[in-house]
């Protein structure tokens, strides 16, 4: 079994990682064999990126992932998220081999349409895609005939207005912007059979509350309210949430807050700085908070919804 490595421990082991990260483009200070903060850092940074918690120790799952990854610097594996899963997502999907929704994170419905497509070439179906599964997968969507332009929905649907007017919205302070989105997410919880209007306990531009570390300071920030929705329906409202373009998390779960989903719209130019950096974060996979765990909605049972991002916030 693969041994852990944490900050302290100097060994030919942690110069072999640091040569693995240095070669994913992770570590780019000197191989000396030291885990410090800046190898603590780096394997963070994978942890994160791949969907791992993000607390930079290196386990036994994490070293056998960089490892893996280092041979393969090409590969998608499980556990990963981003651009280029959604795009592999997007090509199994239009030959028939991916079932669910297209969110950029490499789960087991991922892994078992991998392997669907590595039996019908006779491969080994290991759910890993490396650099001929891709080729071949290119291949076979780039012989298909153009796809139809599909119609309107969440996914390609404009992009809301830049109208940072503020206004009173429900008794909280939000620019326009963020109020079209609001009502866009409560249209898509209609047709998830949520029909209650959104409450929010915090709104923007509000600079009172030193628990909220600066997040609501400028636009696009809220603060919505869920202690009447059941767990399966706050669920379901941060996935309508991210579907109108909000980075949405729901609190309360794994965290010390008292229940509530915490969501910044994503391109409001008026966002504080925090809020940006959660932005950020969100995109890798994170929970935007205090040490970068991993979204309980990419990967805890019961709470996974993927991350579904329309078109226009990418």
């Amino acid at each position: 079994m693969t041994s852990t490595l944490s900050v302290g421990t100097r060994s030919a082991a942690v110069r072999t990682m640091q040569e693995q990260l240095k070669k994913l483009g992770q570590y780019k200070e000197v191989i000396d064999g030291q885990y410090g903060p800046v190898t603590k850092k780096a394997v963070a940074d994978f942890e994160r990126a791949n969907g791992f918690r993000a607390d930079g120790v290196a386990d036994g799952t994490t070293r056998d992932a960089i490892a893996r990854a280092a041979s393969h610097p090409h590969a998608l594996f499980p556990g990963m998220v981003g651009s280029r899963v959604e795009k592999l997502q997007s090509q199994l999907k239009r030959l028939g081999f991916f079932k669910g929704d297209v969110g950029g994170h490499y789960g087991p419905i991922t892994r078992e349409a991998v392997r669907k497509f590595e039996r019908k070439h006779g491969w080994n179906a290991d759910g890993i895609a490396g650099k001929r599964f891709q080729d071949q997968l290119a291949k076979e969507v780039g012989a298909l005939p153009p796809a139809p332009k599909p119609p309107q929905s969440w996914k390609n649907v404009k992009a809301p207005p830049h109208d940072y007017r503020i206004i009173n919205f429900r008794g909280v302070k939000v620019d326009v912007r963020t109020r079209v989105m609001v009502e866009r997410a409560e249209s898509y919880m209609r047709k998830m059979g949520i029909n209650s209007k959104l409450s929010f306990s915090q709104g923007s531009f509000n600079t009172s509350v030193d628990a909220s570390a600066g997040t609501h300071d400028g636009g696009g920030a809220l603060d919505i309210r869920i202690g009447n929705f059941s767990s399966k329906t706050a669920d379901n409202v941060v996935k309508a949430l991210r579907m109108a373009g909000f980075a949405a998390w729901r609190r309360g779960v794994n965290d010390s807050f008292d229940p509530h989903i915490h969501a910044i719209a994503i391109g409001d130019r008026k966002m504080s700085s925090i809020a940006r950096s959660q932005v950020a974060e969100y995109f890798r996979g994170g929970d935007g908070l205090v040490g970068s765990r991993t979204d309980i909605h990419l990967t805890s049972l019961g709470h996974n919804i993927g991350r579904p991002v329309p078109d226009w916030a990418r």
